[in-house]
């Protein structure tokens, strides 16, 4: 599924925006943006993610994890329950 905002996969969890007012950057959470269904959620960038050598690659140098830390930490198949604490992409 796209969003309706930027018509980019909602399960795409590399998409790093910035605040136009402070700044302050953002990435989305697949998980979440799913939970929400037609746009990206989006989470303060990098704090909300984690990091792992595993997830190193030329598109992620630093390792950062796809998913936020609360979806991270939920049971598989459990929805977000963090969807409502980002940021939705048509707000960045």
């Amino acid at each position: 599924m796209a969003c309706n905002c930027c018509n980019k996969a909602l399960n795409s969890g590399m998409i790093i925006k910035a605040d136009q007012i402070t700044g302050q950057r953002f990435k989305s959470c697949p998980h979440c943006s799913d939970a929400n269904g037609s746009e990206h959620v989006f989470h303060h960038y990098p704090n909300s993610f984690g990091k792992t050598p595993a997830r190193k690659s030329s598109q992620n140098p630093d390792g950062f994890q796809s998913y936020c830390i609360d979806c991270r930490h939920l049971p598989k198949g459990t929805a977000s329950k963090s969807s409502h604490n980002g940021r939705l992409c048509s707000t960045l």
